[in-house]
């Protein structure tokens, strides 16, 4: 079944946390501690995929660019992530993606994305602590 897991695990987080469950074609667009995730659904080879855009800000810092992409470089991040700018804010983004299976919880994914939101916003702040 397409989507199988992607179905589902929306039905679970919007069950969870009362908000209207989208479209699993469209991208959605949510807030989680104060920062706004695009939710982008897998293409249809990937179906059960979750992509997820972090919108970390502007950032303007001399070094800034060459220190996202060596954050960029090590295999050791859990979620395979990278940092880029959005091409159309050139706001920072953290970006990842999230494989869904019959083990995923819709009710803890909020969680799961708070915790790469806090992730990323780590990383990039150690920039300003060089």
């Amino acid at each position: 079944m397409h989507r199988q897991h992607y179905r589902r695990v929306i039905h679970e987080w919007c069950a969870a946390t009362g908000m209207p469950p989208w479209n699993e074609d469209d991208d959605q667009h949510i807030e989680i501690d104060g920062t706004v995730c695009g939710l982008i659904p897998g293409g249809e080879d990937e179906p059960d995929v979750m992509h997820l855009l972090i919108d970390l800000g502007p950032h303007e810092r001399n070094g800034l660019y060459r220190y996202l992409l060596e954050q960029n470089v090590p295999l050791g991040t859990a979620d395979h992530g990278c940092f880029g700018l959005h091409p159309a804010t050139g706001a920072v983004v953290y970006r990842a993606s999230l494989r869904l299976s019959s083990g995923t919880d819709g009710t803890q994914l909020p969680d799961t994305i708070s915790d790469l939101v806090m992730s990323a916003r780590d990383r990039l702040s150690a920039l300003y602590i060089q």
